[in-house]
């Protein structure tokens, strides 16, 4: 067994360069705030989006919790690259966000991140060596003796490096 740190869920080196390549197709760009996933396909009350924002939400989605820890888990860098679709509920002025909505956004939202990715791609080194590679060093709460010879071949591409 072992507990990953996620006190920061995404690798800064990444996050840098994901918003550097989104910036690059001139799409609007906020760097930082916090993420909020939410059980979905489902929109948000509008009792919810307001306790959302009023924790200090800055997006809402329904995707990104899983994928982190799995990254971290996994000693691989991670950076979401959230692209918005809608205000949600709590904007009083704004119709209310429909599936048609989303779709719309969503559309014109992919080009941009194709964009961005090929861009991001090309930049990404290999030769990284960010915290994200080592998250597992400390988190082994297991004793190395007590992982049987089946958990480690089932798990080895977790624990290579890891364990003898």
């Amino acid at each position: 067994m072992a507990h990953v740190s996620m006190a920061d869920p995404f690798c800064g080196e990444l996050c840098k360069l994901s918003a550097q390549a989104a910036e690059e197709t001139g799409a609007t760009v906020h760097r930082g705030g916090t993420y909020i996933t939410i059980e979905g396909p489902a929109f948000s009350t509008r009792a919810e989006s307001n306790a959302y924002r009023a924790w200090g939400m800055s997006i809402i989605g329904m995707t990104t919790s899983p994928e982190a820890y799995l990254a971290r888990e996994a000693r691989m860098c991670y950076a979401v690259m959230a692209h918005v679709t809608d205000y949600d509920v709590w904007r009083m002025a704004e119709e209310p966000v429909s599936v048609e909505m989303v779709i719309r956004t969503l559309t014109d939202n992919t080009a941009l991140a194709k964009q961005a990715i090929r861009t991001l791609v090309s930049r990404v080194s290999e030769d990284v060596d960010c915290e994200c590679f080592h998250s597992m060093e400390d988190a082994l709460i297991t004793a190395p003796e007590r992982i049987s010879a089946d958990e480690r071949e089932r798990l080895g591409f977790l624990l290579d490096g890891l364990i003898d």
